[in-house]
């Protein structure tokens, strides 16, 4: 039988004592978003952010 936890936000599967990161990498990824994407002014349609000259990743 096999012993193990539940993510209620996700629904992974976790070991006994296993914390889920699920929320964390929501953020990175949210942050890594936004500072690949910038609204356009005027339009507020949005472009890729070629400034920083990588995926921001």
């Amino acid at each position: 039988m096999a012993f193990y936890n539940v993510c209620p936000k996700c629904g992974a599967n976790l070991d006994p004592n296993e914390r889920c990161d699920c929320e964390e990498t929501a953020e990175k990824e949210k942050k890594a978003r936004d500072q690949l994407l910038a609204m356009e002014k005027g339009t507020n349609q949005l472009t890729f952010n070629w400034s920083l000259g990588k995926a921001g990743l």
